[in-house]
C-alpha cells in the first residue's frame, strides 16, 4: 500500500509567508468562487466534484483552508477553561474539514493526475504545507492542553477510543518535536521544508522519467510476446503518437509481462536497465544527489529529536520499536530467502543451457526462464492462466468474496463525477441493506499517474456529529487494451488486486466515532494486517 505523509516544515518560513494571512481577507470571495472550497454535495453522503476541479484553483484553496484551521486551532490553544477532551481534543478532531476536503482532491492529482500545471503547484505548496503542520505541531499552548488531558485520560471517564486519540495526539505531537527548545524547533521546521521540497523533487523526477523513456518496437521485435500483450503494446503505440509500432512504457504494468514473455534477450536488458535506472540517469531528473540530501536531513532530525538515527525513530512506536529487532526479524528470513533465489536461479540456468542459450543468468533473464521453469518441471504456462483472469471477473470475484466475509454488496453507480473516463464507481451497502460507503476503481496506466497499485482514502468514516460515511478507491496500472478486449492479468497482480482490495475493505469495515482513528489510519505496521489477510484468503 502506498501512503501519502505530508511532511511538516519551518514555523520561520511560515511567518515570513504572506500567503497565509493575505488569504484570510477576502475569505469570502475565494470560497464563492472556488469549487475546491464548497462542501462535497450529492446522495451517498455527497462526492468530489472532480469535474468542477481546476488546477489553478488549488493553491488559493489550499491557502485559505490553512488559514482557516490556524484561525481555529488558535481558539483551541487560547480557551481560558481547563483543558478537557470535550474542549480539547473533540474540538482537533473537528478542526480543518475545509482542508481535509481539498487536499483529497490534491493527494489525488499528485498520485493520478501529475502532469501540466500540477508539479508547478506541488512543488510551490509543498513546503507552505509542511510549515502550516509545524505551526499547529509547534504551537506551545496547544500541546500543554493536549499533555494535560493525555496525562489524566485514564481517570477522566474517557471510552477506550479517547483514550487512544488522547495519545495519539499527544504522541504525534511529541514525536515531532513539541517539546523541543524554540531554536531546535526552527532547525526541526527548516528540515522539513527541505524534506518536503526534496520528497515532491524526489516523486516527479520518477515520474518524469517514466514518461520520458518508451520503447518502440517492430513487428520483427515482437518474438515470445502473447497476442494480448501486443494487442495492449499496439495500443499504446498509437498513444504515444506511434501508430503502426508497439509501445513498451517505463512502468511495471508494461516491463514486468515483456520481461516474462520476450524472446529477445537484448530487449529484455534494455527494458531491465530502462526501468531499474529510473531517477539514475545523470540528467535533469537524476535522484542520487537529492538521496544524499534527504539522508542527511533524516539523520539531522532524529539527532534533535533525541534518536539516535532516523530508522529509530521512524521505528520508536511500531512493533518492532528498534533497528535492531527490526533486523533480526529480517535476518530471520534472510538466509532461507538467498538459498532459495540461488536453487531457482539454478534450475534457469539448467534449462537455458539445455536450450544451448550459452549465457549466465542475469536479471533480466530472470522472469523469463522463471516462466520456462514452471513449464518444464511443473507443466504450468502462466500465460494460460491468464484467460481466467481477466480483471473484470476478477473484480466481481473480490466482490463475491467480500460479500462472503463482511456481507457488502456492490453495486454500479452513474452520476458520479470521476477524474478519468475509465474510473468506475460503486455504492457499498452491508447486510442490512444500509449505505456504507462509495468505491472507486481507476484501473488503468497513464501519464502523470504513479506506478504501482495502492488504495487511497477520499473520506473518512465517522459519526462525531452524525453518521459520515467513507470513500474509498483502489489505483492499479493495467495495460489498457484495446477497444473490446478483456485485460488479461497475471497470477501476481491479482493477489496484489485482492492485496489492495483488503485495505479498501478495511476502510468500509471502519466503525469510530473519530476520524483520526478511522481505518485505515492505523499503525503502519498494522495496516497491512488486513490486505495481507484478503490476498491470503
Amino acid at each position: 500500500m502506498r501512503t501519502l505523509l505530508l511532511a511538516s516544515a519551518s514555523l520561520a518560513v511560515l511567518l515570513a509567508a504572506p500567503t497565509l494571512t493575505e488569504a484570510a481577507s477576502p475569505v469570502a470571495t475565494v470560497t464563492a468562487a472556488n469549487p475546491l472550497l464548497q462542501p462535497w454535495t450529492g446522495p451517498y453522503g455527497g462526492f468530489p466534484a472532480f469535474d468542477k476541479v481546476k488546477v489553478a484553483d488549488f493553491k488559493p484553496a489550499l491557502e485559505e483552508a490553512m488559514t482557516e484551521q490556524l484561525a481555529e486551532v488558535d481558539r483551541i490553544a487560547d480557551n481560558p477553561a481547563p483543558p478537557t477532551f470535550r474542549n480539547t481534543i473533540e474540538p482537533m478532531e473537528r478542526a480543518g474539514r475545509k482542508l481535509n476536503r481539498v487536499q483529497a482532491i490534491y493527494g489525488v492529482y499528485g498520485s493520478s493526475l501529475n502532469l501540466g500545471e500540477f508539479p508547478a503547484v506541488q512543488k510551490e505548496m509543498a513546503p507552505k504545507l509542511s510549515a502550516f503542520y509545524d505551526r499547529i505541531i509547534q504551537n506551545k499552548k496547544l500541546f500543554a492542553r493536549i499533555e494535560t488531558v493525555y496525562e489524566h485520560r485514564a481517570t477522566s471517564g474517557l471510552t477506550p477510543e479517547q483514550q487512544r486519540l488522547s495519545w495519539f495526539y499527544w504522541n504525534r505531537h511529541s514525536r515531532a518535536g513539541a517539546k523541543l527548545n524554540e531554536t531546535d524547533k526552527a532547525r526541526v521546521s527548516e528540515i522539513n521544508q527541505g524534506l518536503a521540497k526534496l520528497s515532491t523533487q524526489f516523486s516527479q523526477n520518477l515520474l518524469a522519467d517514466e514518461a520520458g523513456y518508451v520503447l518502440y518496437l517492430k513487428e520483427a521485435d515482437l518474438e515470445g510476446l502473447p497476442q494480448g500483450l501486443k494487442d495492449a503494446a499496439a495500443e499504446a503505440g498509437k498513444t504515444h503518437g506511434h501508430p503502426g509500432e508497439w509501445a513498451i512504457t517505463n512502468t511495471r504494468s508494461s516491463m514486468d509481462p515483456f520481461l516474462t514473455y520476450s524472446a529477445r534477450r537484448d530487449l529484455r536488458e534494455k527494458v531491465w536497465r530502462t526501468y531499474y535506472s529510473r531517477g539514475d540517469n545523470h540528467d535533469a531528473h537524476d535522484n542520487s544527489t537529492i538521496i544524499a540530501q534527504i539522508l542527511k536531513l533524516r539523520a539531522e532530525k532524529a539527532k534533535l529529536l533525541g534518536y539516535t538515527t532516523f530508522a529509530h525513530w521512524k521505528l520508536a512506536d511500531t512493533m518492532a520499536k528498534t533497528p535492531d529487532n527490526a533486523m533480526d526479524l529480517m535476518m530471520k528470513v534472510w538466509p532461507s530467502a538467498v538459498a532459495r533465489v540461488h536453487q531457482e536461479v539454478a534450475d534457469m540456468q539448467a534449462v537455458a543451457n539445455a536450450e544451448g542459450a550459452k549465457l549466465t543468468i542475469s536479471p533480466w533473464d530472470y522472469r523469463y526462464y522463471a516462466e520456462k521453469v514452471r513449464k518444464a518441471k511443473y507443466a504450468l504456462d502462466m500465460n494460460e492462466v491468464k484467460p481466467y483472469l481477466q480483471m473484470d471477473k476478477l473484480r466481481e470475484g473480490m466482490f463475491w468474496a467480500a460479500n462472503q466475509l463482511y456481507g457488502f454488496t456492490f453495486t454500479r453507480v452513474e452520476g458520479v463525477p470521476v477524474f478519468n473516463p475509465d474510473m468506475t464507481t460503486y455504492e457499498v451497502k452491508n447486510r442490512a441493506g444500509k449505505h456504507v460507503g462509495l468505491w472507486y476503481f481507476d484501473p488503468y496506466s497513464r501519464e502523470g499517474k504513479n506506478s504501482g497499485a495502492w488504495m487511497a482514502a477520499y473520506r473518512s468514516q465517522q459519526t462525531l456529529d452524525g453518521a459520515i460515511p467513507t470513500i474509498v478507491s483502489n489505483n492499479a496500472n493495467f495495460v489498457k487494451p484495446a477497444p473490446g478486449q478483456p485485460v488479461l492479468i497475471s497470477w501476481d497482480d491479482a493477489v496484489t488486486m485482492f492485496h489492495e482490495f483488503g485495505h479498501a475493505l478495511h476502510g468500509l469495515n471502519s466503525d469510530v466515532v473519530y476520524p483520526t482513528l478511522a481505518s485505515p489510519n492505523t499503525a503502519r505496521d498494522f495496516v497491512e494486517f488486513p490486505s495481507q489477510l484478503n490476498e491470503n484468503w
